[in-house]
């Protein structure tokens, strides 16, 4: 695959729309903004939301079930026309802790800060993990669990059945829309102010 699946301040801009119609987040906006990296060091977010689909993990190096997928997360690289960003958003992750968490798991995409939560309340982020890919247009292309191991609130599988991230990026990779465009993501609740319901 292509894809490698296999081997703050100024954000009040992100917005998502959708009414009637596909979801959308403000792609330029994001790329016109400057993004503070877990490393401390600032990025464009040309460099991060380029010109091809962007694939966004909602990511807290705290929750057990972003633990249980790390190894399977590791396994993604940007490149080949996919552009991947980790997304801390939480006033109560610190820098050092998300990036401790990329560089323990051997995460290859940058670990983007989001204290204020701007952009995981612009996407409608809800838990973590939650993966959203994005079109290059900011269409919302898929969004929610990355397999079906969690079933529940504290309840999980052994072994995956059904890998719904995996499948949408593969549908992404052919031109295609993926077949099941909003998978409910379960994990740990983002403490972004008052979330809405999952």
């Amino acid at each position: 695959m292509r894809f490698a699946w296999l081997g703050s301040a100024g954000m009040a801009w992100l917005a998502m729309s959708g009414c009637g119609g596909d979801a959308r987040v403000d792609i330029d906006a994001l790329r016109s903004a400057e993004l503070v990296l877990a490393d401390g060091s600032r990025r464009a977010g040309a460099a991060l939301f380029g010109t091809g689909p962007t694939l966004v993990l909602m990511l807290d190096p705290e929750c057990p079930l972003c633990l249980m997928h790390a190894p399977e997360l590791a396994q993604l690289a940007s490149g080949a026309g996919l552009n991947i960003v980790g997304l801390y958003a939480s006033p109560y992750i610190v820098p050092d802790s998300a990036q401790a968490f990329a560089e323990r798991n051997g995460f290859r995409f940058p670990q983007v800060m989001d204290p204020e939560c701007r952009i995981a309340q612009a996407l409608d982020a809800v838990v973590t993990p939650e993966a959203f890919v994005l079109a290059v247009d900011g269409t919302v292309l898929y969004r929610g669990a990355i397999d079906d191991r969690a079933t529940r609130a504290g309840r999980k599988k052994p072994g995956a059945t059904r890998h719904h991230l995996r499948d949408a990026l593969a549908a992404v990779e052919r031109g295609e829309r993926p077949s099941d465009q909003n998978v409910r993501a379960v994990g740990c609740f983002l403490e972004c102010g008052d979330p809405a319901a999952p």
